[in-house]
């Protein structure tokens, strides 16, 4: 199994001059709901990306849950 990327969420990425319309739009709205009080602490979100990654495979079709079967 491959091994999961350690998220640096203290450390976010620099924007950029050339960032889309969109990537800024999404940005001005983590800014709103972080000033409204709509956040998870980091450690919070680490406990639950395990779940939320697993969620989303199976709702996607990308994770099955019997047993994987040998090809003939």
């Amino acid at each position: 199994m491959a091994k999961a990327k350690k998220f640096e969420l203290e450390s976010p990425a620099p924007i950029l001059d050339e960032e889309g319309e969109e990537t800024l739009d999404a940005i001005d709205e983590g800014i709103r709901d972080v000033k409204a009080g709509r956040t998870v602490p980091a450690e919070e979100v680490r406990k639950r990306l395990p779940n939320w990654i697993t969620a989303s495979s199976i709702r996607q079709g990308r994770c099955t849950i019997s047993p994987k079967t040998k090809a003939e």
